[in-house]
């Protein structure tokens, strides 16, 4: 059962490493807000197809729950983070969506009364210390940006302690994913009007292919995070899951020859690798 679930959290941060490429390269021609409604338009369209071919038991508290853990996530933590990139770059936003396994560990204790051992605690804090030391992120000082991408932490480490309560109560991770995506693209569409953006919708077919990509790829990222999550503590889960920026340096700099590793992401790397190694093995 532990193999499946680590198996599970890390098929979700390889989702998110090459989701993250993707929306990179679809967003040099739009903006985020559009980035972030076509890959939740289309993860809402697959994940609703695979859901109501399954029989469903509907419980009113888990799917509120469902909800607000998947517009924590998918909505308002995708947004901030799309956001985040396009103001302080990748490097920036992925040292600090890296700090998230320490907010949600932290959370788990209160919210969901778990007990997590040192060792998932001393992962957890390794995880996001490699994080900050392989994106090479360089002068945090307090700005707007910054506070964004903060914000965005925050979401997503509230959207796993709300997503594992609601799988605690109904523990269905296609209908948790579905009801998440299909929260989420309403809340797109709502600010996209409110915002009047509705004409910004027509975009390259370049972009719309990267983004269509981002929506598949990360349709099975978050329903195995929904399965994982369902499987074991969610201080593991996330601890795996957001471990995920290096990967995505891993792959834009291997793959795309954008940069270098120098002896600090060399460093940030093993330090990851080491925090992953602990939580697994707790």
């Amino acid at each position: 059962m532990q193999l499946i679930l680590e198996t599970l959290a890390l098929t979700t941060s390889l989702s998110s490493a090459v989701s993250s490429i993707f929306i990179a390269k679809g967003m040099k021609s739009t903006s985020p807000i559009i980035a972030a409604f076509y890959s939740i338009l289309t993860q809402t369209i697959i994940l609703t197809v695979l859901t109501i071919t399954r029989t469903l038991t509907l419980n009113v508290i888990a799917i509120v729950l469902f909800a607000i853990g998947g517009l924590l996530s998918l909505g308002i933590g995708r947004l901030l983070y799309f956001i985040s990139i396009n103001k302080i770059g990748v490097a920036r936003s992925s040292a600090i969506i890296g700090s998230s396994p320490v907010f949600t560990v932290i959370l788990s204790i209160p919210i969901l009364a778990e007990k997590p051992t040192i060792t998932t605690i001393l992962g957890a804090t390794s995880v996001t210390i490699g994080i900050i030391l392989a994106s090479g992120a360089k002068e945090f000082k307090l700005e707007k940006a910054l506070a964004i991408a903060l914000a965005a932490t925050l979401s997503y480490a509230l959207s796993n302690i709300i997503s594992k309560a609601g799988l605690q109560i109904e523990p269905d991770p296609y209908l948790s994913a579905q009801v998440g995506a299909t929260t989420s693209l309403i809340f797109f569409l709502i600010y996209m009007i409110y915002a009047n953006q509705r004409d910004s919708i027509k975009i390259p077919k370049t972009s719309l292919l990267y983004f269509i990509s981002t929506g598949i790829v990360m349709s099975i990222g978050w329903l195995s995070m929904m399965t994982a999550l369902k499987l074991g503590p969610v201080s593991i889960v996330t601890t795996i899951v957001y471990s995920y920026p290096l990967f995505t340096l891993i792959l834009t700099r291997l793959l795309l020859k954008e940069e270098k590793f120098g002896t600090r992401e060399i460093v940030g790397a093993i330090t990851i690798i080491l925090g992953v190694a602990l939580v697994t093995l707790s």
